[in-house]
């Protein structure tokens, strides 16, 4: 469903969990967390990654062949050496490195690291509280070759879409997004405003399974399972996916300021994309293609005849509306 990095994953719901705690038997990703390096060995960590791995038996209930893959949290001193040791065990091993920053205000630091760690190779995430992210660092952190930026968005008090929003809007690192998920709608929140990933800490015994059924049945159902929803009611960039053309005053002239278009260049980017694919069809809609049309959750009679007019399902119009929007936001 989602590919990082080296890392292929089954599912967009990760488990967080203590390395000295209880194993869990399904997720997306495991990730195990509070290594601390001034008194971890890289062998400790190892070890307790070997046992998590061996404690997955019941991984076979995806009905996936390979096993989720794993991944570890630490944090370091001033000292660096110890990070690039284990960035090099993680990149040897496809593990996913975590650097957790989520206690720390360095941001310099911070972007000094990621660069150094990849060129080690490894698939990098870094844990932050989102009130040290200044003005571009989400940006800049993507640029540098961030893999994931990992939100630590717990007792935000339901303010936690509106902050994946503003980072999913920063166009950097794919987003893994730990907020207070109780079911799947709380994880639809955060997806549908730009999370890649919901992270459940230490979930109660069958919680990430069900969450990840529910994400994966929506998906089945609607082609995307991170829809975003339209710029004119909230969403974020991805959303100019289902916007019309900019011909009047309305939101998606903020949007297309915030992503580097002009209206012209937008228009003529969305035509170039739609051309030769099903997109380019829709005689009868609003402005005659497809392209221009809004999600298929949102009622219109215009844009359901032109699909069963030319044989395009629902999800197949959803699939295309989602290579739409990362053609229309790749750098």
């Amino acid at each position: 469903m989602l590919e990082v990095g080296y890392l292929s994953l089954s599912s967009p719901v990760a488990v967080v969990l203590p390395w000295h705690g209880r194993k869990s038997g399904f997720g997306g990703l495991f990730l195990l967390e509070s290594f601390d390096l001034d008194r971890t060995s890289l062998e400790e960590i190892e070890e307790a990654l070997r046992d998590q791995r061996g404690g997955l038996g019941d991984s076979r209930d995806t009905g996936k062949d390979k096993a989720a893959p794993l991944g570890f949290s630490i944090r370091s001193s001033e000292d660096d050496g110890p990070i690039m040791d284990a960035a090099r065990m993680a990149g040897k091993n496809l593990y996913l490195l975590e650097i957790d920053f989520s206690d720390e205000d360095d941001p310099e630091r911070m972007k000094g690291l990621v660069s150094k760690i990849k060129s080690c190779g490894a698939t990098l995430s870094i844990r932050v509280k989102p009130e040290i992210l200044q003005d571009g660092m989400v940006a800049e952190l993507g640029r540098a070759g961030l893999d994931i930026i990992h939100l630590d968005l717990i007792g935000m008090n339901g303010v936690g879409p509106k902050i994946v929003k503003k980072t999913a809007d920063a166009i950097g690192p794919k987003i893994m997004a730990m907020g207070d998920v109780g079911d799947f709608e709380d994880a639809k929140a955060l997806l549908a405003m730009g999370a890649d990933m919901i992270s459940l800490p230490s979930p109660e015994p069958g919680v990430a399974k069900r969450l990840s059924d529910q994400v994966s049945k929506y998906d089945d159902q609607s082609g995307w399972y991170n829809c975003p929803k339209h710029i004119c009611s909230g969403g974020d960039l991805r959303g100019l996916a289902f916007c019309c053309p900019p011909v009047k005053h309305c939101p998606v002239l903020g949007a297309l300021k915030k992503a580097g278009f002009t209206p012209e260049s937008f228009v003529q980017k969305k035509l170039a994309f739609a051309k030769g694919t099903p997109l380019e069809k829709g005689d009868g809609t609003c402005f005659g293609s497809l392209v221009w049309c809004c999600k298929i959750t949102k009622p219109c009679y215009l844009r359901d005849a032109a699909l069963r007019r030319y044989g395009i399902s629902g999800k197949e119009y959803i699939r295309l509306k989602k290579d739409l929007a990362e053609n229309l936001l790749r750098p």
